[in-house]
């Protein structure tokens, strides 16, 4: 199940985050003052993700609308703190081994609400080899309407979330592989965006 950022986003602007994630690595769990919902299950293809910018780990500014402009995307919401969101990191790391070859499709994790420094240094430790951005005012998971962490989207050639769910799960990794299935658009006439790298 996942975790809710409601209270977590209240007690960071109140400067009490230690005294929250302790509760949370402690396995308590932790609830706003009304119940937080459940991010809505899998879904069909609805408008694209928010145009909100994010920050790569070296601290440029980045919009994932760029960075998943014309691929295939599975865009994972996490934090450090939390265990669902680690154990399936290795997961996400397989498949990012599995589609880096091919250009047509990216893994992209998105560290809400933390410090881009400590999420740096958790990249490293943890050996995360898939793209990372940092959401750290909740900018992105505001703009989603995402209460809960972990979070999975799938993201098609067209922009278009065509799934959203909690964990990585069977029906994240089938929505991929359809996704990928699809035959590409026909490419379009104008600028192509800037690139921006994802690696520290």
């Amino acid at each position: 199940m996942g975790h809710g950022l409601q209270v977590l986003r209240g007690a960071a602007r109140a400067g009490a985050a230690g005294l929250v994630i302790a509760g949370v690595v402690a396995g308590c769990a932790v609830t706003a003052s009304a119940p937080v919902p459940a991010s809505p299950p899998a879904v069909v293809p609805t408008p694209g993700l928010p145009t909100v910018p994010v920050a790569t780990l070296a601290g440029e500014p980045a919009q994932l609308t760029a960075l998943t402009e014309g691929r295939v995307a599975l865009v994972s919401l996490w934090a450090t703190w939390c265990d669902a969101c680690d154990k399936e990191m290795d997961a996400l790391n397989r498949l990012h081994e599995s589609t880096a070859a091919g250009r047509d499709a990216v893994v992209i994790g998105v560290a809400v609400g933390e410090d881009r420094a400590k999420v740096a240094a958790f990249t490293r430790q943890r050996g995360l080899r898939y793209a990372q951005l940092v959401d750290e005012h909740f900018a992105f998971a505001d703009a989603l309407g995402q209460r809960r962490l972990p979070a999975t989207l799938v993201v098609d050639r067209q922009g278009r979330i065509v799934y959203r769910g909690e964990t990585l799960d069977a029906r994240g990794l089938d929505a991929f592989r359809r996704a990928l299935a699809l035959p590409p658009p026909p490419p379009a006439a104008g600028p192509q965006a800037p690139s921006v790298s994802l690696q520290p």
